[in-house]
């Protein structure tokens, strides 16, 4: 009777805990310290999959230190920033206590401790990306010094020694990147940097490698799921299907549409006034277009500028004397949305049927497709 009425007590017991655990709600508690600031407001940001920042929480700032609580469904990307500031300290937000430190002037260098996904991520620019670009930056600087900044080209014998180093380089890169992700397949990093290091530089190919590697429940995750979105909208844009359709204003305010190019050959280059590497790549697409345009070759410009001044003044500065549209939304341009651009310059080549020839086709790669073309018509 005894042994019953323990057995009994103990299932009791078993039953109200599991009950208890059940409905108690695990979350997260950021406890902040900022140095040099006694008061004030700090914001707690996320930006979800479009791009758009939401500000979720806010608190105040009393002798400097502050405290957000709450839950996340799962690992996701925020920002803390004070109020007034547009920039600030991200982190990858899990369910857990964690510390954050800060001096007013850097909140973006802030010391974040017992963010336990966010420090795995983390370790891959610590210490791979780090690697990276111990090597990378002499070879720039080599690469710069023999074409003294773009003025000069480099002799057969130079290029032919950068072309080998560059190729090391991505050996090098491809190689590391790889070791990280096939590591922490099961990790919310991996599928962040696959989304910063292979979407963005990578081949469509590697995109789909990477993501196979991934755990399911990191392919179910917020940013599993952005893989697969990128997936399915290269595999829109790819090699040999129809070029989507899309229609912007010139810079006189007519209507241009990419259907108006058919029967044509046509480069439509995705670039920015702001973006460095178009502008150097410009004098080869102005060369590109000079060679060819009788041919039947023309180009589009897509610009992901906000303002038309800067826009309308490299045109003009840098002599690209075809078509150019943009809606003037930055990042947002509906058109690179469409072709999921994620950095310029960006660049499809459309044949007369409408079907896309090649993608990124830049320097001599960019010559010798167009010379390969019209050498057989």
């Amino acid at each position: 009777m005894k042994s019953t009425i323990l057995k009994s007590g103990l299932l009791a017991l078993a039953l109200i805990t599991a009950i208890t655990s059940c409905s108690k709600k695990e979350g997260f508690k950021i406890n902040g310290t900022i140095v040099g600031l006694d008061k004030g407001t700090v914001y707690l940001e996320n930006t979800d999959e479009k791009g758009n920042k939401t500000i979720t929480d806010s608190a105040e700032i009393k002798q400097g230190a502050f405290t957000f609580e709450g839950n996340v469904s799962e690992p996701l990307l925020y920002t803390i920033k004070l109020k007034g500031q547009d920039y600030g300290a991200f982190l990858l937000l899990d369910n857990e206590e964690i510390k954050f430190e800060a001096k007013k002037d850097s909140i973006f260098k802030a010391k974040i401790t017992g963010a336990t996904q966010y420090d795995i991520y983390q370790s891959y620019y610590n210490n791979e990306f780090k690697e990276i670009q111990k090597i990378a930056g002499p070879i720039y600087k080599l690469s710069d010094s023999i074409s003294q900044n773009g003025k000069v080209k480099p002799t057969p014998e130079q290029q032919k020694m950068m072309d080998k180093k560059w190729k090391d380089l991505q050996t090098l890169a491809d190689d590391l990147t790889d070791k990280y992700i096939i590591k922490n397949k099961d990790k919310i990093g991996a599928a962040l940097v696959i989304s910063d290091r292979i979407v963005s530089y990578g081949t469509p190919e590697q995109v789909k490698k990477y993501y196979t590697i991934l755990s399911p429940e990191v392919q179910k995750s917020f940013y599993g799921k952005q893989l697969k979105e990128a997936i399915d909208l290269n595999d829109k844009t790819a090699v040999g299907v129809t070029a989507p359709e899309f229609s912007q204003t010139d810079i006189n305010g007519k209507v241009v549409k990419l259907s108006d190019y058919k029967g044509k050959y046509v480069l439509v280059d995705f670039w920015a006034s702001w973006c460095g590497p178009c502008r150097k790549e410009n004098p080869n697409v102005v060369l590109a277009y000079k060679t060819y345009h009788d041919k039947g070759f023309d180009v589009l410009g897509v610009s992901l500028d906000d303002k038309k001044k800067p826009w309308e003044k490299a045109i003009e500065k840098d002599g690209l004397t075809w078509t150019h549209v943009s809606d003037l939304k930055g990042w947002k341009n509906e058109a690179a949305v469409l072709y999921g651009v994620k950095l310029v310059p960006t660049n499809y080549l459309i044949g007369p049927d409408g079907k896309i020839v090649a993608k990124n086709l830049r320097e001599a790669e960019l010559q010798s497709k167009l010379k390969e073309i019209f050498s057989k018509s």
